[in-house]
């Protein structure tokens, strides 16, 4: 079993690490005092002396053994933790190729009705939420799971398309593709395939379904979740968090600017529309209830990069943010959190696409989730009922789309009560959540890579 001790409680995994080196020594004591005492009472002083002249060389031998141990033992997980990172970034950066899977040899081929084309895995938060989305809908509709054909990792364009074709060809009817990297290589595929139906998620609400040259495609459906309604109400736990560390004084001097602003970070994934519109409601959501507040905005080009990712998040805490947020598919930002909130530090953290309180118990506030199951349910009951499928979806809190997961243990008293008062507001249309995404808004620092958008 492998067990990572450079994560979670600092104090706990060193503790783990020496107990039994601990009782090693604590042995060797035992075995020192059972050698003494038998000796000096059969043997007599003379071999006493010479029993105890040489307890401490073996001491010495022993300890020296045991450190060469852990050095070999250090140096080997090392290396292999060093090959693991370069063989995962190689994979990584071979964003062309597509993962498929090839039946052996005299083995049938798995045929489904419904082809999956993600761009992560289960590892990733992101993913996960959307694997997790459509077996949920597949089971609501009684689809079984051996119609479903997965293909991870997949590259944009020329992977995409492989791994449309290889799906096509292993009779799937409807292809889901989870990611707005695959738009441009799924219209492309959805005008050259018209008998398959293409869905894509895409990162803005306004996207089309007509090619450059006017044809209209039917058979193409784009998905757009709402989350920014979500971030909003995020934005809202992390206000009254804020207050509650203002009004018992408990923000350090170096989280506050020159005005008196407390510091909040903001790790996104690229400057486009949706990063606007999140970051922009995230803002107004905590400044409904603590004004004083300034966001400062870290652009990372990437949605699945843990190093650029903890690198930000790292860069925020340093500056003095006391709540930090992000768009990101992956978790480094609330594992930064939660390992600065282990260390001491004034910092908490509003994570993504998952209830992350398992894994930072201490520095998280809530997550903003898009509950996909809505979206896959509507979609699967339509295509095997013959029903009419909106082209262009949007889905948000009316829809039951999206949410925040429950709130963790360091979120403030009263936050509950304000949440669910918020989020009923949006319900009914009594609280208006307007869709930011052109720039920020004032208040709102932006990286320069944000300003170059």
């Amino acid at each position: 079993m492998e067990q990572d001790l450079t994560k979670g409680n600092l104090w706990k995994q060193i503790l783990v690490f020496s107990f039994p080196l601990m009782i090693s020594n604590v042995l060797q004591v035992l075995f020192n005092m059972a050698d003494v005492a038998v000796v000096g009472r059969f043997a007599g002083s003379i071999a006493l002396g010479a029993v105890g002249s040489t307890t401490t060389l073996v001491t010495l031998f022993t300890g020296l053994l045991i450190g060469m141990a852990g050095v070999s033992g250090t140096q080997t997980e090392s290396g292999e933790q060093k090959a693991d990172k370069e063989q995962k970034q190689q994979e990584n950066e071979q964003t062309a190729e597509t993962k498929v899977e090839i039946p052996p040899e005299n083995e049938e081929e798995q045929k489904g009705w419904i082809g999956v084309i993600l761009n992560g895995d289960e590892t990733e938060a992101y993913t996960l939420a959307h694997i997790d989305g459509i077996r949920a809908a597949a089971e609501n509709v009684s689809l079984p799971e051996q119609d479903i054909i997965w293909k991870e990792r997949v590259g944009a364009n020329d992977g995409c398309k492989s791994a449309v074709k290889d799906l096509i060809r292993q009779g799937c009817e409807i292809i889901i593709a989870n990611s707005a990297i695959y738009e441009e290589a799924i219209k492309s595929e959805a005008e050259k395939n018209p008998e398959v139906d293409f869905v894509v998620i895409n990162d803005s609400k306004t996207q089309s379904t007509v090619t450059e040259d006017g044809t209209e495609l039917t058979n193409l459906y784009n998905v757009h979740m709402d989350t920014y309604e979500a971030s909003y109400v995020a934005g809202v736990t992390a206000g009254m968090k804020v207050a509650k560390l203002k009004e018992k004084k408990k923000i350090p001097a170096k989280s506050f600017d020159e005005k008196k602003n407390v510091k909040l970070g903001y790790v996104a994934a690229e400057a486009n529309d949706d990063a606007h519109a999140d970051i922009n409601a995230y803002y107004l959501g905590v400044k409904a209830v603590c004004k004083k507040v300034v966001l400062q905005v870290e652009y990372i080009d990437a949605w699945n990069n843990s190093d650029a990712e903890a690198t930000a998040a790292g860069d925020l805490i340093r500056s003095g943010c006391v709540v930090l947020a992000s768009n990101t598919d992956l978790d480094a930002v609330m594992q930064m959190a939660e390992n600065a909130k282990e260390s001491g530090k004034c910092v908490y953290a509003v994570g993504r696409n998952s209830d992350m309180r398992q894994m930072a118990g201490k520095a998280a506030l809530t997550s903003v989730v898009s509950v996909w199951s809505v979206y896959y349910t509507e979609l699967f009951d339509a295509k095997l009922n013959g029903r009419y499928m909106e082209q262009n979806w949007n889905g948000g809190y009316a829809q039951g789309a999206v949410t925040i997961s429950t709130l963790g243990k360091s979120a403030s008293s009263g936050t509950g009560d304000r949440v669910k008062k918020t989020e009923e507001k949006i319900k009914n249309g009594k609280k208006q959540i307007a869709y930011f995404s052109t720039c920020a808004l004032d208040g709102i620092l932006e990286s320069e890579k944000g300003q170059e958008q």
